[in-house]
């Protein structure tokens, strides 16, 4: 009866590894995850920041300047 041991063993490894996820996991999230945004972002900031209200200049591709 030699097996009894050796399986015991093997949860015994089993469970300290899957502690140890766990812990690592609990750890990134604490980290990373844990504190909410500050800031809201509604559509219009995304809008503004997107798309600035810039006057659209023609690009000045000729070769003689204002020549068209």
């Amino acid at each position: 009866m030699t097996r009894k041991p050796k399986t015991f063993r093997l949860w015994q490894e089993i469970s300290l590894a899957l502690a140890l996820k766990a812990v690592a996991i609990f750890i990134i999230w604490f980290v990373w995850f844990s504190v909410p945004e500050d800031q809201v972002v509604d559509a219009q900031q995304v809008a503004s920041h997107l798309f600035p209200q810039q006057s659209a200049k023609e690009p000045n591709h000729d070769s003689v300047y204002r020549t068209r």
